[in-house]
């Protein structure tokens, strides 16, 4: 039969994979289609007979469901789910296709103008079965409950899946999406760029994940994309899918607090300067006092100006636990003992005991943060009569710091969380002794040391408290 009888232009331009027999069962037509589905150009196929095209789609010559029109056959055992009607045959195949996908097959008979059949059609598509469906649904029931768009894109840009919640509101009918480019829902470029990275995501194998701002439906808005590779049975890319979900709202959100924590961290340290400057001279008019008085006279102003630098200590701590909590630390090797006698001496008036010799450890200059809080506490919780001993072992790689007052100690059961700052709940911790302790702690462990409570005497935690630093010698 000559192939000019048959209306090839028709077939040629089928979405569906589709191949057309003459009467003598030659490939007339191996639409384009057809081609990326089996990767069998038509040139290689199209005048061929013997049953190739149906080593082309099953891996081995055997007729397929046009065969059977031409033949006036059954289609055997190669099919199965069979209808036969005045149109033509349904069927499922019985075989693995050449694809590696199950396939539901149509074929029916042409005929010319005559009425005389001239050859047979046949197309192709891939069961959609029951796993598919449900699987389909959760996706539908996972896009709603995540507000977010889920779609799948094939090699050719093409939406094949399109979920979205929010569609309605925007008025898009999701189902007007699918068999179109994403022109069709975004702004040129965007849906160029969308396609570009379906396009990267099924040649590389790769996940992409961008986030994208543009004008959108009168709006300025942003969008987190990622998309995956989708894979078929045989384990070969074959589309990409991805979620798209807005963040226009959270940006929002995010750039109202980081303006919100500038604000408040201006505040903060105009009214800590302020405040540091005016106890720093209350201080120094107290030590001159001080330094004109004798006696119990003497003693009292000495309690004022330890009072007012216990303020002080406090703004530096806050001060501290922001940089601590922004920046990185440095080690460096510190003169441990310059560091105490610094300390004591700005403690005049307390009873410090303290026997100098050198020590070098890997710290800081914060290092004195350290030793003025594990004084400061000492004097909080002993009172200005307190005795404060301090002490440095050295054992092996490690220096062991120790800071001991005659204090109203600490129970065993608070001990664990006296360096705590806050409690789970956003609460001071049962036992916390504030941001003087938590600093020593961040500051130890940012050192690579430790530190923990103890007792001044063991097993006597009324006598006295001992808080222990281990720090890495140089």
């Amino acid at each position: 039969m000559n192939r000019s009888q048959i209306p090839v232009s028709i077939f040629e331009h089928l979405q569906q994979p589709a191949l057309v027999l003459d009467c003598e069962g030659r490939v007339v037509v191996w639409n384009d289609s057809m081609e990326r589905y089996t990767g069998i150009p038509a040139g290689e196929i199209v005048g061929e007979g013997g049953y190739a095209h149906g080593k082309a789609l099953f891996g081995e010559r055997c007729p397929t469901l046009a065969d059977c029109i031409l033949e006036c056959s059954d289609a055997g055992s190669n099919y199965r789910r069979v209808s036969h009607d005045s149109k033509g045959l349904l069927a499922g195949s019985r075989i693995t296709p050449a694809s590696g996908r199950e396939i539901l097959c149509t074929a029916a008979p042409l005929y010319d103008a005559a009425g005389r059949q001239v050859g047979a059609v046949e197309t192709i598509r891939d069961v959609p079965d029951e796993s598919s469906r449900a699987a389909e649904e959760q996706v539908r029931v996972l896009a709603s409950a995540l507000s977010a768009m889920v779609f799948t894109l094939d090699r050719e840009g093409i939406f094949t899946r399109f979920f979205w919640s929010g569609a309605r509101e925007m008025g898009i009918d999701p189902k007007t999406i699918v068999g179109e480019t994403p022109r069709v829902l975004l702004p040129a470029e965007e849906a160029e760029s969308l396609v570009g990275v379906a396009r990267r995501v099924i040649e590389a194998g790769a996940v992409v994940s961008e986030t994208r701002t543009f004008e959108w439906r009168g709006d300025q808005r942003s969008f987190e994309v990622t998309v995956h590779p989708l894979h078929d049975s045989a384990g070969r890319i074959t589309a990409a899918t991805g979620v798209a979900r807005e963040i226009t709202r959270d940006l929002l959100r995010d750039r109202a607090l980081q303006e919100a924590n500038r604000r408040s961290s201006l505040y903060l340290d105009l009214l800590g300067n302020d405040i540091y400057n005016t106890s720093m001279v209350a201080a120094t008019i107290i030590e001159m006092l001080r330094e004109r008085l004798a006696g119990e006279e003497a003693e009292l102003a000495q309690r004022v100006k330890n009072t007012v630098e216990q303020g002080i200590n406090v703004i530096k701590n806050v001060e501290l636990l922001t940089t601590l909590n922004t920046h990185h630390v440095r080690l460096e090797p510190v003169d441990l003992d310059s560091i105490i006698h610094g300390q004591v001496r700005r403690y005049a008036g307390i009873d410090i005991r303290y026997t100098r010799e050198s020590h070098m450890v890997w710290a800081n200059p914060l290092l004195e943060h350290v030793i003025s809080n594990l004084i400061s506490n000492s004097i909080k919780f002993g009172g200005m009569k307190v005795r404060i001993d301090i002490s440095v072992i050295e054992t092996g790689d490690s220096v062991t710091l120790t800071v001991a007052d005659t204090g109203i100690g600490i129970p065993d059961h608070l001990k664990p969380n006296i360096f705590d700052r806050f409690s789970r709940e956003g609460k001071p911790a049962s036992g916390s002794r504030g941001l003087g302790l938590h600093i020593v702690k961040t500051l130890a462990n940012q050192y690579g040391g430790r530190v923990w409570a103890a007792d001044r005497v063991p097993g006597k935690p009324e006598e006295g408290a001992a808080i222990k630093v281990i720090l890495q010698k140089c």
